[in-house]
C-alpha cells in the first residue's frame, strides 16, 4: 500500500460517499480521478485487505436481540461446536481464547426469546452447561476504523487518544434507544445493503437496478437509514491482520459498579480500543468491563492495556488473546421474512 491507498482507507471505513459516482468524490478528497480510486479500491478488495464493503448496522436498533456468549469447553468438543455454530446464521464471530473460558461467539437474533431458544439448543446438542451469555448492559464504543496515517508510536505519543467525544457519549447511551419503526422500503433495501457493494464505478445504480428502483431513491433511502442510526456507518469492513494490525486482544476490566459509567468512557476514548461494553460477571468471572484492543503486535497491545490501566486506576484486569478465529461474518438481516 502506497500513501494515496492509506488515504482511501481511512476515508471509506467511516464514510463510503452514497453517490451515483462515489469514487469521483474519493478520488476528488485524495487527488486522484474517479478510475485510479475505483481500481485501487478494487485491488484492496482482491488483496484481502477490505473484507466488506457495505453498511454495518445496529441491531438494536433494528428490533433485533444481541449477545456475547462464553463457554468452558473440553478441548475434544471444540471442534464439534464449531460446526455447530457455523450452521447457525446468527452467530457472526467464534473465536478460542487463552483462558478457562476459552469458546467466545457472539448471537443476534430476532428477539431475546429465540436467542435463548437458540442457546438452549446448543446446550442440549453438546451436552454441555458450561456456556453463558453476557449481553452488554452499556455500550460505550462500536467502533472498528484503523488509521493508517499514523503508526502505533505516533499514537502512544498522543494526549488523550480518542475518538470525537461525540461517539463517545453516544455510545455511553446506545441502550437507551428504542428500535426503530422500518418502512417496507427501507427494510428491502436493507436486504441488499449489508451485503458487499457491486463491483462497479456505479455500485448504487447497479443496486437499484437489482430491486427496479431509480437510483436516487436507493440513495435517498440510504442516507436516510444514517441519519436515523439504523446504519451506523456506510463503509469498509477490514481484515485487520491483512492491514497490519495483526495483533488483538480481549481486554476485560473489574471496576466498581459506581465507576464502570465514568472508566468505560475514558477507555471508549482509547483510539487502539475498537469496541468497549459493560456486560454483567459470573461467579468466576469478575470482570465487568470488555475492550477490544488493536495492535501491531502482542507487546502493543499489553502496553495499551497497562496505559488504560494508568488512565483509568483500574489495576484487575485480563487479556484474552486469539488462539484461533473459527468464524468471522457479517449478519444478514430480515432474511427470514423474505423466506416466509
Amino acid at each position: 500500500m502506497d500513501a494515496t491507498d492509506r488515504s482511501l482507507l481511512n476515508a471509506i471505513q467511516n464514510d463510503f460517499p452514497i453517490a451515483e459516482y462515489p469514487y469521483r468524490i474519493l478520488g476528488e478528497a485524495v487527488g486522484i480521478d474517479e478510475t485510479d480510486a475505483f481500481i485501487r479500491i478494487q485491488q484492496l478488495r482482491q488483496d484481502g485487505i477490505i473484507r466488506r464493503l457495505g453498511g454495518v448496522f445496529d441491531s438494536r436498533r433494528l428490533g433485533y436481540y444481541s449477545t456475547l456468549c462464553a463457554g468452558k469447553i473440553p478441548e475434544e468438543k471444540i471442534p464439534v461446536l464449531a460446526e455447530l455454530l457455523d450452521g447457525i446464521s446468527g452467530v457472526t464471530h467464534n473465536y478460542i481464547r487463552d483462558h478457562a473460558y476459552n469458546v467466545w461467539f457472539t448471537l443476534i437474533a430476532r428477539s431475546h426469546s429465540v436467542a435463548e431458544s437458540i442457546l438452549q439448543n446448543i446446550h442440549e446438542v453438546m451436552g454441555l452447561t458450561d456456556i453463558f451469555t453476557l449481553p452488554a448492559s452499556r455500550v460505550f464504543k462500536i467502533n472498528v476504523n484503523f488509521d493508517f496515517d499514523q503508526s502505533i508510536d505516533d499514537m502512544e505519543r498522543e494526549e488523550g487518544q480518542n475518538t470525537s467525544g461525540d461517539d463517545v457519549l453516544r455510545g455511553a447511551h446506545k441502550e437507551e434507544v428504542p428500535p426503530y419503526e422500518l418502512t417496507n422500503d427501507e427494510i428491502v433495501l436493507i436486504r441488499v445493503i449489508q451485503g458487499n457493494l457491486p463491483d462497479s464505478p456505479t455500485p448504487f445504480t447497479v443496486l437499484a437496478e437489482s430491486i427496479h428502483w431509480p437510483t436516487d431513491k436507493v440513495i435517498s433511502v440510504a442516507n436516510r437509514l444514517l441519519e436515523v442510526k439504523i446504519l451506523r456507518r456506510f463503509g469498509a469492513v477490514l481484515r485487520h491482520q491483512k492491514a497490519g494490525f495483526v495483533a488483538n486482544a480481549m481486554g476485560v476490566w473489574q471496576v466498581d459498579q459506581e465507576e464502570a459509567d465514568k472508566v468505560g468512557q475514558i477507555m471508549a476514548r482509547f483510539k487502539e480500543v475498537s469496541h468497549c461494553y459493560q456486560r454483567p460477571t459470573l461467579p468466576d468471572w469478575p470482570y465487568n468491563i470488555f475492550t477490544m484492543i488493536h495492535g501491531r503486535s502482542a507487546e502493543d497491545c499489553e502496553d495499551i492495556m497497562k496505559r488504560i490501566s494508568l488512565a483509568t486506576g483500574v489495576k484487575t484486569y485480563s487479556m484474552l488473546f486469539s488462539v484461533a478465529e473459527l468464524k468471522k461474518s457479517s449478519m444478514q438481516y430480515f432474511l427470514e421474512e423474505e423466506a416466509d
